[in-house]
């Protein structure tokens, strides 16, 4: 690992935007009044960086953020030992072939997304500049770089050959399942991301945005809005072992009408099979396994307070009716978050404490890129101020529980 560079002083800050698709375009721009924070909450900023931050994830040793790359400098992935505070040191983490190039254009530039998958940090990120870039790699058992886990998902044709996009990788039992080349595409892993294989579409890349899924009471979860721009729900029946699919026909499914909102989450919390569908606008929660939902957070497509994307959900351990959502707010073109005690049932929004929420730059751009628990029960949260720039990592302390 090698020292942090360009860090600056850690203190109490608030935060930005994010453009998007769908509703939420306010109310013929009449001013709108900001929600009202539990007044117990607060945000304490532990690190800035003139980067953007994309993630934080958090192993049984250290803490890991993921930068943004830059005009001169290539994504890099940060790491302090856990307990980080204002005090913590921050080194650099070996990419090797990981490491996404330098970009001239901030609307190009990339970062990697990390996870904690089966007991391993995953790195996945876009890999559209070249097909010996990598969209899936793996911290090594030393956890001083991250190799390459992604042989399947290089693919070449008649003339050229390009990497299939993996944006999120998530393990069910045995196996680990991937989005791999965006579209209707789900790939599955039974050991552990060296090969891969389809149950739903190709090894092919789509011209269309990734699908969400989830594995939950032997089905197969999916949403999105491709490849005809409108927004779906749906669930496949799996074998027992969870291996394929049992049949390609979905199953009836009860969800309220989504008005064309597209999913861009879902995810199961705790150890519980309560299942959450985030999309534009709205969150919907299913108490059996994913076979009927309801909405417990909802915005009208236009003239309501807000217009929340939620693309992140964090149940903190040993809370299971809590939950803490976050994303952007595209009415207002700010960052959000809010946390509910009763399961989403009843939402306090916790917005106005986020660094860039009282933006100075009219056309700034910000949202909150990712959320995790640290072993104390600390929630960390990472912000961008601008797009792809400023990013904050702060500890969110929620107030009465």
């Amino acid at each position: 690992m090698k020292p942090i560079q360009h860090c600056l002083p850690a203190g109490l800050i608030a935060a930005t935007l994010l453009t998007g698709c769908g509703g939420g375009g306010g109310d013929g721009g009449k001013p709108l009044p900001p929600p009202a924070p539990d007044p117990i909450a607060r945000v304490d900023v532990l690190m800035n960086h003139e980067r953007g931050m994309n993630s934080i994830t958090i192993d049984d040793k250290n803490a890991y953020v993921a930068l943004t790359n830059t005009e001169t400098d290539g994504s890099a992935i940060l790491a302090t030992a856990r307990g980080v505070s204002v005090k913590s040191a921050w080194q650099t983490v070996g990419l090797g072939k990981c490491k996404l190039p330098a970009s001239d254009q901030v609307e190009t530039r990339r970062a990697a997304e990390l996870k904690q998958v089966d007991g391993k940090t995953l790195l996945m990120q876009p890999a559209w500049g070249s097909a010996d870039e990598h969209t899936l790699c793996e911290l090594d058992q030393a956890k001083m770089s991250f190799i390459p886990k992604d042989k399947d998902f290089r693919i070449c044709y008649a003339t050229y050959c390009e990497r299939m996009y993996v944006a999120d990788v998530k393990a069910v039992g045995k196996r680990w399942f991937a989005n791999g080349g965006a579209g209707q595409n789900v790939q599955v892993s039974n050991d552990q991301g060296a090969t891969w294989r389809p149950i739903m579409g190709t090894m092919d890349s789509m011209s269309c945005t990734h699908q969400s899924f989830e594995v939950v009471g032997g089905r197969l979860l999916t949403g999105g809005e491709c490849p005809l721009d409108m927004a779906y729900v749906r669930a496949y029946t799996m074998n027992a072992d969870n291996s394929a699919l049992a049949s390609t026909v979905p199953v009836q499914l009860s969800v309220p009408e989504l008005e064309n909102r597209n999913v861009h989450l879902i995810t199961t919390l705790g150890k519980s099979e309560r299942v959450f569908i985030g999309v534009e606008g709205g969150l919907l929660r299913s108490d059996d396994s994913g076979k009927s939902y309801k909405f417990v957070l909802k915005q009208p497509l236009t003239g309501g307070v807000n217009y929340p994307y939620i693309t992140q959900l964090l149940s903190p351990a040993g809370k299971p009716n809590v939950i803490v959502a976050a994303g952007f707010d595209k009415a207002k073109g700010l960052p959000y978050l809010a946390w509910s005690a009763d399961n989403g049932d009843q939402w306090t929004d916790l917005s106005t404490l986020l660094p860039g929420y009282k933006r100075t730059s009219a056309d700034a751009t910000s949202q909150v890129t990712s959320i995790a628990e640290d072993a104390q029960g600390r929630i960390l949260v990472t912000v961008n101020e601008e797009f792809q720039k400023k990013g904050r990592l702060v500890e969110v302390k929620l107030g009465r529980l």
